[in-house]
């Protein structure tokens, strides 16, 4: 091939490149710190919110803030220094198999333990880059470690609360997080995640353990069922559907939780958009205390977090009140169930491109028609005094809306409470999350 053809075809290759970026990328709109979206100023917002969320500011639905994360004196979105070190570290040694796993460069054998993103670098043109994006998400979930979370799950519709549960989960992380490195782990697993139903009268006592494992095999899930005193094994397939009757499902989880190769991901794009921010976290104004037996407990605001907890609001219920939006780098991808039977065709994600924290998740059906969303709010990392760090602040938003019905399920979590747990970092004990278990934890 000639110096001349080989430029030649240089240029066309940066060309496309370029092309590429320019259809899926604009730049961030200038929008004033402190204006508030909704009905009289939703157009400023258009082509920075997916058409199912800004239709909301449109009707009046929600109204939320612009945050100008330029300003003086605000925390920055961004990952803490000892993930970003790792990260880099990782830069070359990882790649995806056919299936979707993680296996290493040098062997193309899996790697028992991975700490920081495996995917330093994601190329827009790279086929693989929708899986890469999500298993950066997954591997920044991972960093934070342990974690306990009493949440109320409350259930919406347009006149208001229907009903609501409360559920005692935890999470022991054996992949990703720094203290997870060297622990035992017989059965190569990712991660353990136990929840016990606390209320109602009706559902407390169900206790429900979930098993994920390195390698492509599926999740093992046990449930001990109160009405029966026994613990059953169950099918793991079922994680779409909608946990206890909510319309939150255990492939939601923090913003999505599937098992990465039960799915095909495609790269949509890379565009600025805005996205849910907790204004107290990036205010520096998140209070934590020590948690009992060690790790960190957040301490929520006294602020209502959705339109249920203030009688002044017109919207609806479920709006997210105290949240801000602020303009961030956003990877979107699209993934496709492999599973014919999932309750969805696809799922579009909306990743940041920088935290790759989730903003935004738009459920289709196979018709192509959004039944649904879910919403998560973003907050900066606080170092702890041991040198750890944990993402906290005042408020956390987590909406689940059913557009079918209309109506939601929300995640909210007691204000001013230091003894409810939300806790980071937590210790664990391994046979906590054994089967044996359920049976001794339920009612």
């Amino acid at each position: 091939m000639t110096r001349t053809r080989l430029f030649v075809l240089t240029l066309a290759a940066a060309g496309l490149a370029l092309l590429l970026w320019g259809r899926t990328h604009r730049p961030a709109a200038a929008l004033p710190d402190g204006l508030v979206l909704g009905p009289e100023t939703w157009e400023q917002a258009r082509g920075l919110l997916p058409a199912g969320i800004l239709e909301r500011y449109q009707r009046g639905e929600y109204r939320n803030p612009v945050l100008d994360l330029t300003a003086p004196g605000l925390m920055r979105l961004e990952l803490p220094p000892d993930l970003r070190a790792a990260t880099e570290r990782n830069r070359g040694r990882f790649q995806l198999d056919p299936a979707g796993s993680i296996v290493a460069v040098a062997t193309g054998a899996p790697v028992p333990f991975i700490e920081g993103l495996p995917f330093p670098d994601v190329a827009p043109t790279d086929p693989a880059a929708g899986t890469k994006i999500v298993w950066n998400y997954f591997y920044a979930q991972w960093y934070r470690g342990n974690s306990r979370f009493l949440s109320h799950l409350v259930m919406l519709g347009r006149g208001g609360v229907e009903r609501q549960l409360v559920s005692d989960a935890r999470m022991r992380l054996l992949d990703g997080a720094p203290e997870a490195r060297g622990q035992a782990n017989p059965n190569a697993l990712t991660q353990q995640t136990l929840a016990i139903v606390v209320a109602p009268a009706d559902l407390a006592g169900t206790v429900s353990l979930a098993w994920r494992y390195r390698d492509t095999a599926p999740d093992s899930v046990w449930t001990y069922v109160p009405g029966l005193r026994r613990t059953r094994q169950i099918n793991p397939l079922n994680r779409s559907d909608g946990f206890l009757g909510s319309d939150i499902s255990l492939d939601d989880g923090p913003f999505f939780d599937a098992k990465p190769e039960t799915f095909t991901f495609r790269l949509v794009g890379r565009r600025d958009e805005l996205v849910l921010v907790d204004p107290f976290s990036l205010r520096g104004e998140a209070e934590v205390v020590p948690a009992p037996g060690g790790g960190w407990r957040s301490v929520w605001k006294d602020a209502p977090a959705i339109g249920a907890d203030d009688p002044a609001w017109t919207g609806v219920p479920w709006a997210p009140v105290s949240a801000a939006l602020a303009i961030r780098p956003m990877w979107v991808v699209e993934g496709r169930p492999r599973d014919p039977n999932y309750l969805y065709g696809r799922l579009e994600l909306h990743f940041d491109a920088e935290t790759y924290g989730g903003a935004w998740v738009l459920k289709y059906d196979r018709a192509n028609a959004l039944i649904g969303t879910y919403q998560i709010s973003q907050g900066a990392f606080y170092e702890m005094t041991d040198g750890t760090w944990i993402p906290t602040g005042g408020i956390a938003v987590q909406i689940s809306e059913n557009r079918l019905y209309d109506r939601a399920t929300v995640v909210r979590f007691p204000p001013r409470n230091p003894n409810h747990p939300a806790d980071y970092r937590v210790p664990f004990d391994p046979d906590l999350f054994t089967p044996d278990a359920l049976v001794r934890l339920g009612k």
